[in-house]
């Protein structure tokens, strides 16, 4: 934020608007003070962990116990040259970070093609630095709601400009656990930005998960002779209807090969490290042919889940465009969590303008209107008296 509030006015000013919150600033790098942190410290603790002419780095946790994380608030220079040093202060924190982290706030600078309306076309220099930095990190914007646009000018018609230059992002552990937090963008009122709000809860309580082929099981050895079994039944003469009930017979085959053998990946994964590191550790003090077989053996079951869970998880995020054998599991991983809380409707508005946050209010809310729409299922439904009909006028060859 930009405050334009000088230091020797910092405390009045957060006394008067926040009685008892805590804050930190950025005054030492920048006279005016453009970034406050304020937070409630009945709620939560803010550690300050460095500062810079165009952010404010720092640990949040909460006095529950369910939020520890790093967090940088950032207020972008007005120039490209000027964000350089921001972006490679940015690259420097990131290369100690192995924790939670969000990197947030006005970046003053689009992202992409399509963040500005009206004023001066958007250069692939603007967004370079920017995209370089949030590509080379990993970084993931956290789901959003609200308008696109999060600054104007406030000017009238055709004068107004309007542009996406406030964000959030996350890092691959962020993503992990707190995926499913939305960024939401409020109204702007008097002011030029839409501020933003992240509302910390829970995963939702999935659904009814549908089933998915996993290619993994291709390569299983038993898959063939699966296959070839429930295959050389023959239900029916028809050949599609043959064709349905055989994929329905082998739906629960394949259910059950995934569950004896690709369910606990992780744990087998974990397993085969723990066994690695103590036989290496045997080696150390007893260096023998027998404990070197056995690490070999290890390493190829170790390698052999790894791929597994990789393959695995690089299919159900849909991200083709990365091969396998890189260790992108935590990537994949990411991807998977993003796209499964895109699924999710975690907000509605009813017929009657109510917005709904709880999953079975509005799942109730989506089974009432379609009922409305196509109605629902009668015990009996009217026909034709077959009786009367033909007491009735026929028309005949004659």
């Amino acid at each position: 934020m930009e405050t334009r509030v000088k230091e020797h006015n910092f405390k009045r000013i957060t006394k008067a608007i926040t009685p008892d919150w805590e804050g930190i600033n950025n005054y030492q790098y920048a006279q005016n003070g453009r970034v406050w942190v304020l937070g409630d410290p009945r709620w939560y603790s803010v550690k300050l962990i460095k500062v810079g002419a165009q952010y404010v780095h720092c640990q949040l946790t909460d006095n529950l116990g369910k939020i520890d994380c790093l967090i940088i608030v950032v207020y972008g220079h007005n120039t490209i040259e000027q964000r350089k040093a921001l972006w490679a202060d940015i690259h420097n924190l990131a290369a100690n970070i192995t924790t939670l982290w969000l990197i947030g706030g006005d970046f003053n600078t689009v992202l992409y093609s399509q963040d500005r309306l009206m004023g001066n076309p958007i250069t692939y220099s603007e967004t370079q630095d920017f995209a370089s930095c949030i590509q080379t990190l990993q970084l993931n914007e956290l789901l959003w709601k609200g308008d696109y646009y999060t600054w104007s000018n406030k000017q009238d018609e055709t004068d107004r400009i309007r542009s996406r230059i406030d964000r959030m992002f996350g890092n691959f552990e962020w993503m992990i656990q707190w995926g499913q937090v939305q960024n939401e963008y409020d109204l702007p009122q008097i002011s030029d930005h839409s501020p933003m709000l992240l509302s910390i809860s829970m995963n939702s309580r999935p659904g009814k998960i549908p089933f998915r082929f996993l290619n993994v099981w291709a390569d299983h050895g038993s898959f063939v002779q699966i296959v070839q079994e429930v295959w050389e039944q023959n239900v029916t003469n028809w050949r599609m209807k043959n064709i349905r009930l055989k994929l329905k017979a082998l739906k629960p085959r394949l259910k059950t090969l995934n569950n004896e053998v690709f369910r606990s990946i992780t744990d087998k994964i974990d397993k085969a490290r723990g066994e690695l590191q103590d036989i290496q550790e045997k080696i150390t003090t007893n260096y023998t042919d027998g404990l070197l077989e056995q690490e070999k053996t290890v390493l190829h079951q170790l390698e052999k889940w790894s791929l597994i869970k990789e393959s695995v998880l690089k299919q159900k995020s849909r991200a083709r465009w990365i091969k396998l054998g890189d260790s992108n599991s935590k990537y994949f991983s990411a991807m998977l969590k993003k796209r499964n809380q895109r699924k999710q409707i975690k907000e509605l508005t009813s017929l009657d303008g109510k917005k709904l946050n709880d999953a079975d209010k509005i799942k109730h809310e989506i089974i009432e209107f379609y009922k409305s729409l196509m109605g629902t299922a009668a015990p009996n439904l009217p026909a034709i008296n077959r009786k009367i009909m033909k007491q009735g006028l026929m028309l005949s060859q004659q």
